[in-house]
């Protein structure tokens, strides 16, 4: 078993040890006993699925005698009307329908979502939160060969200013469902370009072949479509003049 698979497998474990006796889990976790940098990957999140569960059990809190009171029913319940309810059961009825949409709204993926909101929240992840890659490599062809084994952008289209740049890796994210492929670019001074790509059909106002240069806070980006994929490439050190030399 490589680090690749053990992550898979790994971020399915639940905090607690529950899984521990499970042959697959012990597989993994012994694959994190031998690795540091996988070993510090789990620790990272399980500490992120610690603290959602906490969040979940601490805003989700019944009322006190709410269980004796169901055991207390009659198995045969006639309906009672909303108007002559306790007051804390239209409260908690109330409560769970917005729990229920709440749900849906966040999970359910995004309908052709708005290319302006993708662009926003992909240049802040990149040039302000990304804290790992899921593979590091200066070899711009092994990238590729990774992506294309993702099934994720391997045969993208670079723009004629990062041909022959060395990389840092890359990194698969996820947007409403979404599959997006980021590279890390090495130019001068220090400075890196993250080259985000997504399928254009994922936006009804993708934007065309000509670039969309924008300021997100602290982010440049430059923005355009091209073969069906649409490319945001973000620095965070370069300037929107630095990358209009990169196109």
């Amino acid at each position: 078993m490589n680090n690749e698979e053990a992550k898979l497998i790994l971020q399915a474990y639940r905090p607690g040890g529950q899984d521990a006796n499970d042959p697959r889990f012990r597989e993994a976790l012994e694959q994190a006993q031998r690795d540091p940098e996988l070993a510090r990957w789990f620790a990272n999140e399980q500490a992120l699925d610690s603290r959602i569960s906490a969040k979940v059990k601490a805003s989700i809190t019944p009322p006190a005698h709410l269980k004796s009171q169901l055991l207390a029913q009659r198995k045969i319940v006639r309906p009672v009307a909303w108007w002559k309810m306790p007051a804390w059961q239209l409260a908690a009825a109330a409560c769970l329908a917005l729990l229920v949409t709440l749900g849906v709204l966040w999970f359910k993926p995004a309908d052709q979502a708005q290319f302006a909101a993708y662009r926003n929240k992909m240049a802040e992840f990149a040039g302000n939160k990304l804290d790992r890659l899921d593979l590091m490599s200066r070899d711009v062809a092994k990238v590729r060969h990774w992506l294309a084994q993702k099934e994720s952008h391997g045969d993208l289209v670079l723009p004629a200013g990062l041909e022959g740049r060395p990389s840092l890796g890359c990194r698969l994210l996820d947007w409403n469902g979404h599959k997006v492929s980021l590279i890390c670019f090495e130019l001068e001074n220090k400075q890196v370009a993250h080259l985000l790509v997504v399928d254009s059909a994922t936006f009804k106002d993708a934007p065309t072949e000509s670039p969309v240069f924008k300021q997100v806070g602290n982010v440049a980006t430059a923005s355009w479509s091209r073969g069906g994929k649409t490319y945001v490439m973000a620095s965070k050190e370069a300037s929107q003049t630095d990358l209009m030399k990169l196109l």
